[in-house]
């Protein structure tokens, strides 16, 4: 199964979305593949995009960031249920180390031909007995909008620890072309 492949198991990929780059890095240590797919395969700084992480070929992070998901966001025990319907879709055995956190509405943002565009979001933060914080982000209707996994925080800089590979500003930074992004996001 190809990357677009593992993708489409969790959200639907626009039929002209093409892949744009495949870059490598390191998160956690551990090399990883940063797959982006656009529309017709043209190169958008934080536009409409999906955009998937995979380490040893399993999938550690995914942001959907393709459409405004709209509709109605879903009442709380709805959302943490399917958060966890979805961890289980992922993988059963690592959600079996999962423990539900938090729920926080926050807001996504895009741009849209150059304009910045927001939606609501449902972040669901779940603890791992590894150590690390997961999530699951819905959009309207249940729409899957970000999935991590392995997740580190740096307790003493009060800060994510974990490098954001799907953060068009974040990669900005990492290269040196542009500023470094304020707490809680990861050093560059």
């Amino acid at each position: 199964m190809d990357a677009k492949q593992k993708i489409a198991a969790f959200v639907t990929m626009p039929v002209d979305y093409e892949l744009v780059s495949v870059t490598q890095g390191k998160r956690n240590q551990k090399s990883i593949a940063v797959y982006r797919y656009q529309k017709d395969g043209a190169f958008e700084l934080n536009g409409p995009r999906i955009t998937a992480l995979y380490a040893d070929k399993q999938l550690v992070s995914l942001k959907a960031y393709h459409t405004l998901h709209p509709g109605s966001l879903l009442r709380e025990d709805a959302a943490v249920a399917r958060a966890n319907e979805i961890w289980q879709r992922f993988d059963p055995k690592y959600a079996a180390g999962l423990s539900y956190l938090r729920l926080e509405n926050q807001t996504r943002e895009v741009l849209i031909d150059g304009k910045p565009l927001s939606f609501p979001v449902q972040w669901i933060k779940f603890g791992h007995h590894n150590g690390s914080y997961n999530w699951v982000t819905l959009g309207g209707n249940g729409d899957i909008v970000e999935l991590e996994i392995d997740s580190r925080w740096d307790y003493f800089r009060g800060r994510r620890k974990t490098e954001m590979w799907d953060n068009d500003d974040w990669v900005l930074a990492h290269e040196g072309r542009g500023p470094q992004l304020n707490s809680p996001n990861a050093l560059a």
